[in-house]
């Protein structure tokens, strides 16, 4: 087989392989939303490394008030901003101030808690056995108020309640200044019925934070990773097993319990439009439970300090070997640079630095092919009714040669790993989330989404950056050594093209990774022409 026939094989896979990614990951571009007015600005430094909160003591039973106007109660740290309400001892709003809700600038904070009709606030309570009861209705009573955390500063908040059967709930949440950990205990004394904690989420995927569509149940049970969402979520699920954790995600956040309790627990998961809940207590029946909650962004270090693999909530893929070292590289140079932009330029060239060797051999390799191009044509004539013979006067060529007719392969074939866990580096942590770098203002997106048009009511945009890409591409294949016939290369000539349109809706940081490397590849192929006329 000759050695072009075999790059176009190896790019067709790539173009299959990528175009299943595409259409499996990737998600619609968020609608364009307002600016709302905010009466503080957003805080752009990163968030420090979580910590856990700290331990609480169980508070003496009360007797609460059986009726009380609802309360609410705001807890702010170095980090979020929680409201709790006391009508079902519930979190009402709970807002990341590090992360806007939006690409705009002006943009309010990013809230992990939206208000939406059908769904019920989180953090509630529901007793199992005997008579069923949920404290969705129930008022509680509140030990403790507002709260302003900062550094290592600690608080808690305690709610009571009593069910119409006569048992007391209480839970009890625990602060620290700096961090996404949040510690909660619940506990129900009057009765033996066993409480379980209750998340909620929005299942649509095009919920009210379509900048962060909801991804589905992610949770480790039993030791294995369960990511579950559509029809799987409406048919519900009762994995069995130690939970680690479980929660809901979002492709750059997650809330989820992390249980305490060494012994097994019982997870029920249901959807019913709208809402997805997930129910979350001890398998044993015991009616006490600790958990740790984490409400926060899918940063892999803050994901790392919780313990517990909470990390593999970001879904890395196949090339997570590859990707993940790959963001560590980003976030070494980011320390220097304070731009996500110049570090991807930098890492490119380190690839490009360690493939060096491989790309000079395959460029040498494709210059001795070309040379032979008319001998293999005088060879084809001569045996053109002897295939066999043919491949072995052609083999012997190589050999006479020292020419290796696979060895303009294999760099394309080392980057395909790298290409997509760069891909997945890029598109999957919230590193890159509203990372701007010149006019581009969302790395993490296509860059077309940077300069929006409307024409005819169709929301488009300049893909500006992925033209200069496929210019780059098509200089790079012109430049290229031709070794096969003129069918051939221009089959190799439309790949910028079919590159092009790929590219359209990759996030833009991936397409400044394929620009600069094929700039780079000009420059090293002009040298090489150079050298070996």
């Amino acid at each position: 087989m000759e050695k072009r026939a075999l790059i176009a094989i190896a790019l067709s896979l790539l173009i299959l392989v990528l175009y299943q990614e595409w259409m499996s990951r990737y998600y619609p571009a968020p609608p364009p939303q307002e600016a709302e007015p905010e009466n503080k600005k957003v805080e752009s430094a990163p968030p420090p490394a979580p910590k856990p909160a700290p331990v609480l003591q169980k508070p003496k039973p009360g007797s609460p008030t059986k009726t009380q106007a609802a309360r609410e109660i705001t807890i702010e740290t170095d980090d979020y901003v929680a409201l709790f309400t006391s009508q079902g001892a519930r979190l009402k709003s709970f807002k990341l101030k590090h992360y806007r809700a939006s690409v705009d600038e002006k943009s309010l904070p990013f809230e992990m808690v939206p208000s939406v009709p059908g769904i019920p606030y989180p953090l509630g309570v529901q007793l199992n056995g005997g008579a069923p009861f949920n404290d969705e209705t129930l008022t509680y009573s509140v030990q403790g108020g507002n709260l302003a955390l900062s550094g290592k500063n600690e608080g808690r908040l305690v709610f009571q309640g009593r069910s119409p059967a006569g048992a007391i709930i209480t839970k009890e949440f625990g602060f620290a200044g700096s961090g996404y950990a949040i510690r909660m205990q619940v506990s129900v004394d009057g009765a033996t019925q066993s409480p379980e904690v209750l998340l909620t989420s929005d299942a649509r995927a095009n919920g009210p934070n379509s900048d962060a569509p909801f991804e589905g149940l992610l949770a480790e049970v039993g030791g294995k990773l369960i990511r579950e969402h559509g029809d799987a979520l409406a048919k519900g699920l009762e994995p069995s097993g130690k939970v680690a954790w479980a929660g809901f995600g979002h492709t750059y956040f997650l809330f989820a319990l992390l249980p305490e309790d060494a012994g097994e627990q019982k997870l029920v998961v249901r959807a019913k439009e709208p809402a997805v809940v997930m129910a979350l207590g001890s398998a044993s029946g015991a009616t006490e439970a600790t958990h740790t909650l984490f409400i926060g962004p899918k940063e892999l270090d803050v994901l790392k300090d919780m313990g517990r693999g909470l990390e593999q909530s970001i879904d890395f893929g196949w090339f997570g070997l590859v990707s993940v070292p790959l963001l560590y590289a980003l976030h070494f140079s980011h320390q220097f640079t304070s731009s996500y932009g110049i570090d991807i330029i930098l890492l490119t060239i380190l690839i490009k630095l360690l493939l060096a060797p491989l790309t000079h051999k395959s460029f040498v390799s494709m210059k001795q092919m070309q040379k032979l191009q008319p001998q293999m044509e005088r060879l084809k004539e001569k045996y053109k009714d002897n295939k066999e013979g043919l491949n072995k006067e052609i083999m012997e060529l190589y050999r006479r040669n020292k020419v290796n007719p696979f060895g303009g392969c294999l760099p394309m074939l080392l980057q395909f790993p790298v290409f997509l866990g760069l891909y997945n580096a890029l598109s999957k942590p919230i590193e890159l989330r509203h990372a701007s770098f010149f006019w581009i203002k969302d790395l993490s997106r296509p860059d077309w989404e940077s300069l929006p048009l409307t024409v005819a009511d169709w929301h488009v945009g300049i893909p500006i950056l992925t033209l200069l890409m496929g210019a780059s591409m098509f200089l790079q294949q012109w430049m290229t050594p031709s070794a096969g016939d003129p069918n051939q290369r221009r089959m190799m000539l439309m790949m910028p093209l079919v590159f092009t349109f790929m590219f359209i809706n990759f996030p833009s940081g991936l397409t400044i990774y394929w620009l600069v490397n094929n700039l780079l590849s000009i420059a090293q192929q002009y040298l090489i022409n150079r050298m070996h006329k």
